[in-house]
């Protein structure tokens, strides 16, 4: 059988780190919150940009005469 003051420290140490973890726990939720509403707002921004983009350029579309894996002549990205 425990001694008694074992048991109450025992008991005492484990609500501690109880309460350190349901601390830990908040934060973390709290700046996953945060960030979810972060990535919200950028991802609504970079899918307005891509729409108006499609809508300056016609929107992205394969050049039937430019083979896969070429680079364009002619272009300033050629290497």
């Amino acid at each position: 059988m425990r001694p008694p003051l074992l048991t109450r420290l025992r008991a005492y140490i484990t609500e501690v780190q109880t309460r350190r973890l349901r601390v830990q726990l908040a934060a973390a939720t709290d700046r996953n919150r945060r960030l979810d509403g972060q990535l919200a707002l950028l991802q609504a921004a970079n899918e307005s940009a891509y729409r108006e983009l499609a809508a300056a350029t016609g929107g992205a579309r394969f050049d039937q005469a430019q083979p896969f894996g070429t680079w364009p002549t002619g272009k300033a990205d050629a290497p």
